[in-house]
C-alpha cells in the first residue's frame, strides 16, 4: 500500500474536511492511497527509508466519537484522513 498527501481533492472535499476539522477541533491530513504491485511497493519503500519521514507531524488523540465521524467522511470521499496536532502559529 503506498499513501501520499492527497493532491486532487474537490472542493467539495476540502470543504467537508475543513467543515469536519472546525466542528471536531481537530487538525486533518488527507492521504492518497493504492496497492501496488509487489516489487514496485518493495522499491518504493527503500527509497522512502532513505529520504526519511515527509511528515512532522505528532499525531493527535482524537475520542471515540471524533474517529467515527471521521472514519464516516474517510467512507465518502474514498481518502485516509490523519489527525494530527496542529502546529503553533
Amino acid at each position: 500500500m503506498f499513501c501520499e498527501i492527497a493532491r486532487k481533492v474537490e472542493a467539495d472535499g476540502l470543504e467537508r474536511i475543513q467543515s469536519l476539522e472546525r466542528e471536531l477541533g481537530l487538525t486533518l491530513v488527507a492521504f492518497s492511497c493504492r496497492a501496488l504491485d509487489p516489487a514496485r511497493e518493495e522499491r518504493l519503500q527503500k527509497i522512502m527509508e532513505e529520504l526519511g519521514p515527509q511528515l512532522q507531524a505528532q499525531p493527535a488523540e482524537p475520542g471515540e466519537a471524533q474517529l467515527g465521524r471521521i472514519r464516516e467522511l474517510e467512507a465518502e470521499l474514498g481518502l485516509t484522513l490523519i489527525a494530527v496536532e496542529a502546529s503553533p502559529s
